[in-house]
């Protein structure tokens, strides 16, 4: 039985991730039981449990006896992460029904409809979701829906990272041409073409980190 406090805490839950997205918490970050309790006027008790969660996704960090921080990473650990999405989300994109389904096309179609609409509004946050959703419809098609999940678990795993070209007019452009392109290759069944843009496009928010983090290291040194 879902209780007030889970729906709490699960409302919580994302109204961080929205806030991680969007780059309102950065990295490293410390995130207080008491402060988001006041903010968002829930329970200490929600505030933990919603945190406990956060950490089981990978956003946040619990260091013991040190409190809860907004997760971040190396540049070494988000090329490795990078490589192994880069890895399942060729081999999904070898699997997914080419033609895809009309029903399949219709609903990803209306998602990139909407998508656009809210990114000309300048609607980031809301881009940032309906982005996700429109990955996790064309994932769904994927026969072998562990390898989906795992796609997913990753996807939520590096939220964090997407902050650093959230706010990026031509990296958002080439995610709209993308999303586009995407749309075409699944009616006409362009697989090679397909497997190829799945990998290429999530290139550019890597890119963004790194140039982000050898500013860092730069005006650090």
């Amino acid at each position: 039985m879902v209780t007030k406090t889970d729906l709490q805490a699960a409302q919580l839950v994302e109204a961080i991730k929205s806030d991680i997205i969007i780059g309102r918490l950065r990295p490293h970050q410390r995130l207080v039981e008491e402060e988001i309790s006041a903010q968002f006027n829930v329970s200490r008790h929600v505030s933990r449990a919603a945190l406990v969660h956060l950490d089981r996704m990978g956003l946040v960090t619990r260091r013991p006896n040190r409190g809860v921080i907004v997760r971040d990473f190396s540049i070494e650990q988000v090329e490795q992460i990078y490589e192994v999405r880069m890895i399942l989300q060729r081999e999904a994109a070898a699997r997914v029904p080419m033609p895809a389904r009309p029903d399949a096309i219709r609903e990803i179609e209306a998602i990139h409809i909407e998508y656009c609409r809210e990114l000309d509004a300048g609607n980031l946050l809301q881009v940032n979701v309906l982005n996700d959703a429109f990955h996790r419809r064309i994932w769904a098609t994927c026969p072998n829906q562990y390898l989906a999940e795992t796609i997913e678990k990753l996807w939520v795993e590096t939220t964090g990272i997407r902050w650093y070209g959230v706010g990026d007019p031509q990296l958002l452009s080439h995610s709209r041409e993308h999303h586009a392109t995407m749309i075409e290759q699944l009616k006409n069944g362009d697989r090679e073409g397909f497997v190829a843009l799945a990998v290429d496009h999530i290139m550019p928010p890597l890119e963004a980190f790194r140039r982000a983090h050898r500013m860092s290291s730069t005006f650090s040194a």
